[in-house]
């Protein structure tokens, strides 16, 4: 019986903790920190590449710049949300029609082909060349069958 009774106890202790736990988080999830963000994306190119120093300062200012940019399409995202909130309708999927779709995966294109091309100009060959393998087993790991969002299980749902 006692065993039992600890076992409650200890079993809602636990609940609780992880239970407040999740506005933190949500509210991290809301603080973007460009600078943060892209040290830690150079910090992954350095692993990968072995950066010299004037690399490492001129990649972190592309990276720098990207996390800006993202920045600012997260808050145009929140800001369209908070909007459709307002007017009393749920946010959760807004999906772009297709034009929109198309003409943000071409400035996305844009970016990706400008990014790689000043890249090329800090990288030496060899270092490129795994730039680019790294950037391409990334996109793969993004983009995986199983991956969209579809296809993801539910909490508690078995693979069949």
């Amino acid at each position: 019986m006692k065993k039992i009774l600890f076992l409650a106890i200890a079993l809602f202790a636990t609940t609780a903790a992880f239970a407040q736990d999740g506005p933190r988080r949500q509210e991290m999830r809301r603080e973007f920190d460009p600078e943060k963000f892209a040290r830690m994306q150079t910090e992954r190119l350095h692993e990968v590449l072995q950066l010299d120093s004037i690399q490492y300062q001129a990649i972190f200012l592309i990276n720098y710049a990207d996390a800006l940019t993202m920045q600012d399409s997260m808050k145009v995202r929140r800001e369209r949300a908070e909007k459709m909130r307002a007017e009393g309708k749920k946010p959760e999927r807004m999906q772009p029609n297709k034009e929109e779709f198309e003409a943000r995966m071409e400035l996305e294109k844009q970016r990706r082909e400008a990014r790689n091309a000043q890249m090329q100009q800090i990288l030496t060959e060899e270092q490129y060349k795994k730039y680019i393998e790294y950037n391409e087993k990334a996109a793969k790991r993004r983009f995986r069958p199983g991956n969209a969002p579809q296809n993801r299980r539910k909490k508690g749902e078995r693979r069949e």
